[in-house]
């Protein structure tokens, strides 16, 4: 049996991967993303031509936003900075209808059917189950985007609040866009959800949660874990700051927060308090629970293979694990300490998503697992059981503890006063359909 040194060489692994945790670089795949829209069904029809840009290089600032969390000696804390070039807006910036969409004719927002019905503004971070989701989405609304293109005005056409909530308004009122999903990293100052009541009138905000290993053990089924060929495998050259908006080193802390470099505890703090603004967290083990007791009603939805199914008990089967009994413990041990950050952050939306549908009405939801996600990712690795002795040392998950899982409220009014003092101008963010690139390595080839 190995039980023995699994265990000793997972816990060994805290002391050892502690020196990795966070010191990941990061970088950005560059060229238009052309590979992104042939696969994406969602496209806009037409494609449109970007200018020559002279200040490529460029690093944006919002001195305005950025006032109150500014230090006395004028330093921007490390926790707002965003490294990225203004993006090459089109000269003939204008809607383009995605593809999905190019059958809507005389849709009528204002009609009986649609006149009182929530725009779903979903934050969608890759292999979190965004994909599900709109699958489920594009059944009901007139025009649902996978991904919304910021070259198309889709989306992303401003920083202030505002100005962006009225483009996806008039984008429903004038097109049916029902459904919008930011497929991308937002970077530190974007209001996403938006903060204020006038901004998010007429808007439902969605993300959804999944296990930060789970999610991991997607990216690795999609890449190969390359167990055997040392240096050369993901971990190795994730330390070596090789791999881009699209890795496997925290996608979900680094999403949330726009943390391009180390994560700190300000950008853990920092994705939490955009967690608090979504009107519904989805945890992955509450999905069918959001979506047949709140997404539905919500518009009136109803059939279609998804309004009217009961709620199964069953947990999903997951596909085999790529990594148990044939990979290095030290390795897995060094994953599950690195993943550290979007555990918290997990752990918290867990709670979130549970009070939110209880707040609703959602009744006969599964018991909240006590453990913290890592201590149960390290039991399943360990062969280890989780008892009573171990909540002597750590929290247990539960509303009850939710203020200790809570981010700072001064820090999260900080947060907000920055989203909401962003001047009018066009975002810089990475990711699919956006104008600076980013987009998924499976298409557009590997890292270098």
């Amino acid at each position: 049996m190995m039980r023995g040194p699994l265990i000793a060489g997972l816990l060994n692994l805290v002391a050892l991967s502690a020196l990795f945790l966070g010191n990941i670089g990061w970088k950005c795949e560059k060229g238009y993303h052309e590979a992104a829209r042939k696969y994406m069904t969602d496209a806009p029809l037409e494609f449109s031509h970007h200018p020559d840009n002279d200040n490529d290089g460029e690093i944006r600032t919002r001195e305005a936003a950025t006032a109150t969390a500014t230090s006395n000696d004028g330093v921007v804390p490390s926790y707002l900075q965003w490294d990225a070039s203004p993006p090459e807006v089109p000269k003939d910036w204008s809607f383009q209808t995605p593809r999905s969409c190019e059958n809507i004719t005389n849709f009528d927002s204002n009609g009986q059917q649609h006149g009182e019905q929530k725009i779903i503004v979903h934050f969608h971070m890759q292999h979190n189950a965004g994909t599900s989701f709109y699958s489920f989405a594009r059944r009901f609304a007139p025009c649902a985007t996978r991904a919304c293109w910021q070259d198309s005005k889709h989306c992303l056409v401003s920083y202030n609040e505002e100005v962006e909530a009225e483009n996806i308004r008039q984008n429903y009122k004038k097109y049916g866009v029902q459904y919008v999903s930011y497929e991308m990293m937002l970077p530190p100052h974007f209001p996403l959800p938006f903060v204020s009541e006038t901004a998010r009138r007429g808007l439902f905000f969605t993300t959804i949660v999944r296990d930060p290993f789970k999610r991991f053990l997607t990216y690795v089924r999609g890449r190969g874990f390359d167990k055997d060929s040392g240096a050369r495998s993901p971990f190795w050259l994730d330390l070596q700051g090789k791999q881009n908006v699209y890795s496997g080193d925290n996608l979900n802390a680094r999403w949330l927060s726009g943390a391009q470099e180390q994560i700190s505890s300000d950008h853990v703090n920092a994705a939490k308090c955009r967690l608090q603004l979504f009107d519904l967290v989805i945890a992955d083990k509450l999905y069918d629970y959001a979506v047949k007791k709140v997404m539905c009603p919500l518009n009136g939805w109803k059939g279609k293979g998804s309004c009217d199914d009961e709620i199964t008990k069953e947990e999903h089967k997951s596909k085999p694990d790529p990594l148990k009994n044939s990979t290095d413990p030290l390795l897995i041990g060094a994953w599950v300490e690195r993943l550290r950050p979007s555990f918290e952050i997990y752990d918290y939306a867990r709670i979130l998503s549970w009070k939110q549908l209880k707040e609703r009405g959602v009744k006969d939801l599964p018991e909240l697992s006590e453990v913290p996600s890592y201590m149960n990712t390290l039991a399943n690795y360990a062969d280890m059981k989780v008892t009573d002795a171990h909540f002597k040392k750590i929290r247990r998950v539960s509303l009850e503890n939710e203020d200790y899982f809570s981010p700072p409220v001064e820090f999260c009014n900080r947060m907000k006063q920055v989203w909401t003092s962003n001047p009018d101008e066009v975002p810089n963010a990475y990711g699919i359909g956006t104008i600076m690139n980013g987009f998924h390595p499976k298409f557009v080839g590997k890292s270098t």
